[in-house]
């Protein structure tokens, strides 16, 4: 098994080259006079060391200077890491992180602070030196959005509602919508985020003939007020907040026979959504990324520093395929960069500890609800092997993992989701007809 330098070491002029051409380096490392190691757990002492001097960046065996903190994993975790065909956890270090740990080997030393202030540095550093492991052209990494996304008069149409909320208080909600088909589909935005996630599928000219379709901001989310009853830093996400947010947009813009759809909590939350589709008017419930409980385990949002505006996108992003186009990413990075103070960790509470819907699952009715779960196979936090268990519960359900997605299938590649969001809704329609 080799070790991180005989790994690294044959490649450093190419990695050079490769660091060189990013175009977020030349931004982010500036003013930055850091260094850090890539070490192998089992031999500390042969690092490779990565300095950043105002701008420059350089690879080495060797620095006069004590590095500040150390990415440490076991050699064969570096080499998974470096792996031209790279798996679940493995396409990012934060992932590493959160799903190996610690006790398994995979681990950073040193300054903890300073680890997550350069955390866009070192997680560029370690992508584009697999890059360079595998021969790919150096290139700047600013992808145009695809040619037919861009459009002169776009459809997507922005409103504002006000509207009460138990929890909550007066608020006004922010929606959007695009397309005039005949199913009413109301997308749920991700923890942290808000309704931009879909705006490459509600600019789609076959989505916009199938569906009607919805997106909010939940309160204090993207550009939906704070609640009357809402405490700046304050916020924890509860699972009676979240469908109470679901029912009243569905009732004040009279939609119906709904099919609710979203990613992470939210597709948790269309599972919740599912069990009491009777109450609510959905007809249909398309969780993506969703299960019905998973275990309270953060560890990498407890590390690293406080800056959020720059920690919750660079661990989220790490969630994504690596495949999926650097244009998207860098929008999902973007999203989350810009979300209020608390948002993203009072979101996490719902999605760790605020939703169980253990003993529930059995009890969906699914001739008035059909459910079809999606999830795709990067994801690293809700496992296809935790989504298809969920599905295997409910009376009726489909289950079908996604190729080449991860945690943000509907935004992270647009025309990969595609196929598998129209085949869910061809289910939904078809086994409601069916239904007795």
């Amino acid at each position: 098994m080799s070790t991180i330098r005989h790994l690294l070491q044959p490649h450093f002029e190419a990695i050079a080259t490769h660091i060189d051409s990013d175009p977020d380096r030349l931004v982010i490392a500036a003013n930055v006079e850091c260094t850090f190691t890539i070490v192998s757990s089992d031999d500390s002492s042969k690092p490779v060391i990565v300095r950043i001097d105002h701008g420059e960046v350089s690879v080495s065996t060797d620095s006069p200077q004590s590095p500040a903190f150390g990415l440490v994993a076991k050699p064969e975790q570096w080499e998974a890491f470096f792996s031209k065909s790279v798996t679940r956890p493995y396409q990012s270090f934060w992932g590493m992180l959160r799903v190996i740990g610690a006790d398994q080997g995979v681990s950073v030393t040193g300054d903890q602070t300073l680890f997550g202030e350069h955390a866009r540095l070192w997680r560029i550093v370690l992508d584009r030196m697999r890059d360079a492991l595998h021969g790919e052209e150096a290139r700047a990494r600013l992808d145009e959005p695809p040619v037919d996304e861009v459009q002169e008069d776009d459809a997507v149409v922005g409103r504002y509602l006000w509207t009460e909320m138990e929890e909550y208080g007066k608020v006004k909600i922010f929606y959007e919508t695009a397309g005039s088909g005949p199913q009413d589909l109301l997308f749920l935005h991700t923890a942290g985020s808000d309704s931009r996630q879909y705006h490459s599928l509600m600019n789609n000219a076959t989505m916009q003939a199938r569906c009607t379709m919805y997106a909010f901001d939940l309160p204090a989310h993207g550009r939906s007020s704070l609640g009357s009853r809402q405490v700046p830093g304050g916020y924890a996400l509860t699972e009676e907040a979240y469908l109470d947010a679901i029912g009243k947009v569905i009732l004040r813009l009279k939609l119906r026979d709904a099919v609710v759809c979203g990613a992470s909590m939210a597709g948790h939350v269309c599972l919740a959504a599912a069990t009491r589709a009777h109450e609510l008017g959905v007809r249909g419930a398309i969780p993506c990324e969703g299960c019905e409980h998973l275990p309270f385990t953060q560890p990498i949002y407890e590390i690293g520093g406080a800056d959020t505006s720059l920690l919750d996108p660079e661990r989220v992003c790490g969630m994504c395929a690596p495949s999926s186009p650097d244009y998207y990413k860098r929008q999902i990075w973007w999203q989350y960069s810009s979300q209020g103070y608390g948002i993203f960790s009072g979101d996490l509470k719902f999605y760790f500890r605020g939703w169980d819907g253990r003993g529930r699952m059995e009890h969906i009715d699914t001739d008035y609800c059909p459910v079809y779960m999606l999830t795709g196979e990067y994801d690293y936090s809700c496992t296809t092997e935790a989504s298809k268990a969920t599905a295997d519960k409910i009376p009726g359900a489909m289950f079908e993992p996604m190729e080449g997605l991860g945690h943000f299938p509907l935004t992270e590649n647009p025309k990969v989701v595609m196929p598998y969001l129209l085949r869910a809704l061809d289910f939904v329609q078809k086994r409601r007809e069916d239904a007795p």
